[in-house]
């Protein structure tokens, strides 16, 4: 009987190294979230909190950009809350396990790093993608086109999730293959303008203001500017003939109209140039002065 145990026990050692789980080793893999728990001897631990973080960490920016007060500010340290949670876990099943621990088939540093490069190259680029294309995504501010409302070296983020109305500020995309002479752009295509008028409505605007369907709108949003130099786009389009906005299309201007880049010049935007709801400043960095504006910080836009 003795004999039995012995062989099956010696069988058991010969399958792998008897090598002890290191906490601070599995602490510092959860940098890279569930590596740690692989590392540890719990892969499908590991695998669920992965999934689990980036879930939470979708459903911690749609939260964010809905809540509108500053209190949202909660929902930005989701993520690293996560992080430092799923790694203490790791910490801890580590340090727990026994001292015979036998490595298992993926306790190997090749795989490790394999793991590592998957999810740096590959994974969490294709999960950001896919966070960028239909969640949120940032965006750097480097124009003055919706000063006062929005700033250069502001961070905004886009809903989205949520198609903008009136008087809300919409993503304007273009793609590389439109033949505009676009100029004056967010960087890559893109620039931001604030929904005015929707098909169907007549747009005018001229030296008393904008109208729509014949009603002057109120705006308090609008910032007119003197030009100091000169090609400013108010010098150019301070009128806008009553026109009718096509079908699946939208009037949009932007809140500096001294400089600002719009259907002035652009004409009527078509829908499908629409790439979602501007709704908060993520941060501003005051590039200037070297320093955050952090009453700009998780600020709702209207």
């Amino acid at each position: 009987m003795s004999e039995n145990i012995l062989s099956q026990v010696q069988a058991s050692d010969a399958e792998g190294e008897i090598k002890p789980r290191k906490p601070i080793l599995a602490l510092a893999l959860s940098l890279c979230p569930g590596l740690g728990h692989h590392y540890a001897g719990y892969l499908g631990r590991g695998v669920f909190f992965y999934i689990a973080l980036v879930i939470i960490s979708w459903a911690a920016a749609a939260a964010f950009m809905s809540v509108d007060s500053r209190i949202s500010m909660v929902f930005l340290a989701t993520p690293f809350v996560g992080v430092a949670l799923i790694a203490l876990d790791a910490y801890r099943i580590a340090k727990n396990q026994p001292a015979d621990y036998k490595k298992q088939w993926f306790n190997k540093g090749w795989i490790y790093t394999a793991v590592f490069l998957m999810l740096a190259v590959t994974i969490n680029p294709l999960m950001d993608k896919i966070a960028g294309n239909h969640i949120v995504r940032a965006y750097f501010i480097t124009s003055p086109g919706m000063d006062p409302t929005i700033l250069s070296h502001d961070i905004i983020l886009v809903n989205k999730m949520v198609f903008p109305k009136k008087q809300d500020i919409a993503l304007i995309e273009f793609g590389e293959d439109d033949q505009r002479q676009l100029t004056n752009l967010e960087g890559g295509g893109q620039l931001l303008g604030r929904i005015i008028g929707a098909q169907g409505d007549t747009v005018e605007v001229n030296a008393s203001g904008v109208y729509v369907n014949g009603k002057q709108l109120n705006e308090p949003y609008a910032n007119f500017v003197e030009p100091t130099r000169t090609g400013a786009l108010y010098d150019e389009t301070s009128h806008f003939e009553p026109t009718q906005v096509p079908t699946d299309s939208y009037f949009i201007l932007a809140d500096n109209r001294t400089y600002g880049f719009d259907s002035r010049i652009l004409g009527f935007i078509p829908k499908e140039r629409i790439g979602g709801k501007v709704t908060k400043v993520f941060w501003s960095w005051n590039l200037d002065e070297g320093h955050f504006k952090w009453e700009r910080t998780a600020l709702s836009l209207k």
